[in-house]
């Protein structure tokens, strides 16, 4: 039998080993506080914590009840005291840090009465909006071990509710002795924590900073798996339960994982078909009983990426059935087929068997290689698997070959951009360019089958810049095909390029203006601060990339450069490859990123360093 869950009463008694997942929290770079929930005595009195600050802060919107000493100060770290005047009744409330553009708030309370708050369910503290409260459920999922970020429910309401930041003792884990252990939180537990409530980015409900009050273990206990992560092939594994309620519910929504069978002593079985794809999946395990729930997270990995790479394909000789790797990606369209990419390479692939592929859709094609007016390209495509979507679109740096037109050739799909005078033909099917100064017999531009968004019939008699991929050279030598990924009126050098790339400071206005851009641009200017190189503390991850601010003399913080890499887009190997002070130019996409009423304008992730104080390699 093959069912989606079981539903049977039994009891057992075996321990328990989860593995926890880890996500970004979202405290601020900018402004750090020692704490975010201050508690003033009923008569008054005065709480100090530490603010440390990367440039410029003041604190706003102060209730009348209370003071702040210093309320204002530069960069660097400072004790600030806040001062409560005696109250006659409980009263909450908060104040704002301002710097940087960014804000952090701390919220207040001063209680009158001595008794201890009372629980209050989920569905009322969301809809009070406002407050300090007691709140008791069940862990769904832990965030973050070094801060408690935790979720959790009460069944008042499907939505959970997120303890951002728990601390016992007044001390986060990692300030704790044993850390994240000592607290004995693990998904499935019942918890009772108490702080003040925010709707944070007016989407999710949160206490920040709960002090925990107490950890009754799970009702339901899963025992330890003889496995870190499945094989890719389809199989099947057993999991022991130990509950000490009854009836028990255990279901998987996953349509990979399946409760198949029931044994004596709390075994189950499950089934897991094969994963075909490259990237590893997880399901969740849900075990509910009467007051009681756990939930474990089981992975799979993923099968080797089969195939070859662009680069290897458009090496082999024309006819041979090829594959590509699922990792390929889709980096640009025609209405005919799309161009896929390994990052090092790029090939068009031909063809309707492609229509349904977007942008950014990592890809594997089963086809056949070939060679269109001289340029590698992959036709009669048998097979199409989207392994994954939405990923980063990246484009080289564009060589432009206009005032080389004449003489311009290439054995591949290279990124190169072409300014001329458009002429679409009435019928719609040909989009020529006439490059001013050569003779339109000899050498033109030809825009291939270009998708509807480049809205290229709009330039039609325009002199336009067409930036895209090489598509070989037809027409007895004359016209230069390019896959279009842009389209755009000529200007004559134009910003954001690398002859005139715009200044950090400028393009940091732009991005706060509403400007957007749909390609890559140039940006100069000194780094500031540094966030990070290389390595995630947090994920105990390795990820060669670099988190830095620029800003045109380097004064101030204006641009940030996100996820960016070393030169060429290689990873960074060291700590000490930029410093505070450097001049870099910098290449990739950008865009401004809104948190709330937050708004950073930024180099998106997977930006590079062009040059280096003047160094271009």
């Amino acid at each position: 039998m093959k069912l989606r869950y079981l539903f049977v009463s039994l009891l057992a008694v075996l321990g328990l080993a989860v593995a926890c997942e880890t996500e970004e929290d979202h405290y601020l770079d900018e402004v750090k506080v020692s704490s975010s929930y201050l508690a003033f005595p009923a008569e008054g009195g005065s709480v100090t914590f530490s603010l440390s600050a990367e440039e410029a802060w003041s604190i706003t919107d102060t209730p009348e009840w209370l003071t702040v000493s210093p309320s204002s100060g530069g960069a660097g770290e400072v004790n600030v005291t806040a001062t409560a005047t005696a109250a006659e009744d409980t009263r909450s409330g908060n104040f704002n840090i301002v710097c940087g553009g960014k804000t952090q708030i701390v919220s207040l309370i001063q209680m009158t009465e001595k008794t201890e708050l009372p629980v209050t369910s989920i569905a009322d503290v969301i809809a009070a909006g406002a407050g300090s409260f007691r709140v008791k459920g069940t862990v769904t999922k832990v965030a973050n071990t070094q801060y408690g970020n935790i979720y959790i429910n009460d069944g008042s309401t499907d939505t959970n509710l997120y303890i951002y930041g728990t601390k016992k003792d007044g001390a986060y884990p990692k300030d704790s002795t044993g850390g994240w252990d000592s607290f004995g939180i693990e998904p499935g537990d019942i918890i009772t924590v108490e702080g003040p409530f925010t709707l944070y980015n007016g989407t999710t409900p949160e206490i920040i900073d709960g002090e925990l009050i107490s950890v009754e273990k799970s009702l339901i206990q899963v025992a330890a798996f003889d496995f870190e992560t499945l094989p890719a092939e389809a199989g099947s594994f057993s999991m022991t339960v130990n509950a000490k309620v009854s009836p028990i519910l255990v279901t998987t929504e996953s349509e990979w994982l399946h409760v198949t069978d029931v044994a004596a002593g709390g075994v189950y079985v499950l089934t897991y078909d094969e994963n075909t794809r490259t990237a590893t999946r997880t399901a969740t395990i849900t075990i509910k009983g009467p007051g009681a729930l756990k939930t474990v997270d089981v992975s799979q990995i993923g099968v080797p990426a089969s195939g070859a790479s662009v680069t290897e394909i458009i090496a082999m000789e024309d006819d041979s059935q090829v594959q590509t790797l699922q990792s390929t990606t889709t980096v640009a369209k025609t209405t005919k087929g799309i161009v896929v990419s390994d990052g090092e390479s790029a090939v068009y692939v031909y063809g309707t068997a492609v229509d349904a592929i977007k942008l950014g859709d990592n890809v594997q094609i089963s086809a056949k290689k070939t060679t269109y007016n001289g340029v590698p390209e992959l036709t009669d495509v048998t097979e199409v698997m989207v392994d994954s979507e939405g990923n980063t679109v990246k484009h080289p740096e564009a060589k432009d070959i206009t005032a080389t037109a004449t003489e311009y050739t290439a054995d591949k799909a290279e990124f190169i951009t072409l300014s001329g005078t458009l002429f679409v033909s009435d019928d719609g099917k040909y989009y020529n360019m006439e490059i001013d100064g050569v003779d339109k017999t000899v050498r033109q531009g030809s825009i291939v089958y270009p998708v509807e968004s480049l809205n290229a019939k709009s330039f039609n008699g325009k002199k336009i810049t067409v930036t895209g991929y090489f598509n070989g050279i037809s027409g007895n030598g004359v016209y230069i095909n390019i896959i279009a990924t842009k389209i755009s009126e000529f200007v004559e050098n134009p910003k954001g390029t690398i002859t005139n790339p715009y200044g950090a400071d400028e393009l940091a206005a732009l991005l706060l203006a509403g400007e957007t851009f749909d390609s890559e641009v140039y940006a100069k200017g000194k780094i500031n601060k540094i966030d990070s190189i290389s390595w995630d503390v947090n994920a105990e991850k390795y990820y060669g990339n670099a988190q830095y601010w620029l800003s045109d003399d380097g004064s101030a913080a204006t641009l940030e450069v996100y996820r960016g890499f070393w030169f060429d887009g290689d990873k960074f190997t060291a700590e000490d490859q930029i410093k505070v002070g450097d001049e870099v130019l910098v290449y990739g996409k950008v865009k401004l990123y809104v948190n709330g009423d937050n708004k950073t304008p930024e180099f998106d992730a997977g930006n590079y360093i062009v040059s280096l104080n003047g160094k271009t390699e």
